[in-house]
């Protein structure tokens, strides 16, 4: 039978497995690689009880086994995890002067946007227009990708047939009657999207609203989100559109060269 010993500070009502797994990934805090014994000596687990946990962990690429030692690293996937969790943290707080200077810049309501899973977007940040008659910030909103700025943006950085593989009934919620409801409609706005740098949406998320979005890219070129500016759709003219776009395809230039 495994022994299991239960730390007298851990709280009631936690999950004993999960606990246990949680605290073996605490320890790559202080340890680049682990092995079963010392694991099992550290957390006060019968080594049948630390080798099945990795053997899970191992499965979803959490930890890998090194080669030659037969220790374990952290895995790809717990890496990934991190990295993402870290850049989106980075962005927004990196990001928010630059909005504010967008805001200045063009008098209009300005977002931060980035994926959420494969085909929406999340707002991570929103600085308001000083305008009576303006656009409402949408900090936490998330929304189908292919009827916003942001999301098409984001998308075009996508190969055509990876997006095929995205919307394989080719079918698409339409959140407003002007709305792209086909995939072969979005994949031929987003060709122009990569032709001019920026995505438009013109009341395809909200009646009354139009948005152009550009996307920032980290000095490796990452693509690590989009910025938007949007307004009424009453005073979104071509103008207005083409002005706006190279203002915030600028600010998201100027953004993106202070990311690492």
């Amino acid at each position: 039978m495994d022994d299991v010993e239960v730390p007298s500070e851990r709280p009631g009502g936690l999950i004993g497995a999960v606990d246990n797994v949680l605290r073996l990934l605490r320890l790559f805090e202080d340890h680049e690689m682990v092995r079963v014994n010392q694991v099992a000596r550290e957390m006060g687990l019968s080594r049948s009880t630390v080798h099945r946990m990795l053997a899970t962990l191992s499965h979803h690429q959490f930890v890998e086994q090194d080669e030659y030692s037969r220790a374990y690293k952290p895995g790809p996937a717990l890496v990934d995890i991190g990295l993402a969790v870290v850049s989106k943290i980075d962005i927004r707080a990196v990001s928010h002067s630059a909005l504010v200077s967008l805001r200045d810049l063009t008098n209009e309501t300005v977002h931060l946007g980035i994926m959420r899973g494969a085909t929406s977007v999340v707002y991570l940040d929103s600085v308001e227009s000083d305008r009576v008659v303006r656009t409402g910030g949408r900090i936490g909103w998330i929304l189908p990708a292919h009827s916003t700025a942001a999301g098409k943006a984001l998308l075009a950085e996508r190969s055509d047939e990876e997006i095929v593989r995205l919307y394989p009934s080719g079918v698409l919620e339409a959140p407003t009657p002007r709305a792209l409801t086909t995939r072969e409609a979005l994949l031929r706005e987003l060709g122009e999207v990569r032709g001019r740098g920026y995505a438009v949406n013109r009341a395809e998320t909200e009646a009354d609203v139009a948005a152009v979005a550009a996307v920032v890219r980290d000095k490796r070129g990452h693509v690590r989100g989009a910025l938007v500016t949007t307004a009424p759709l009453s005073r979104a003219d071509d103008e207005w559109t083409t002005a706006t776009a190279d203002v915030t395809r600028r600010v998201a230039r100027e953004l993106g060269g202070r990311l690492g």
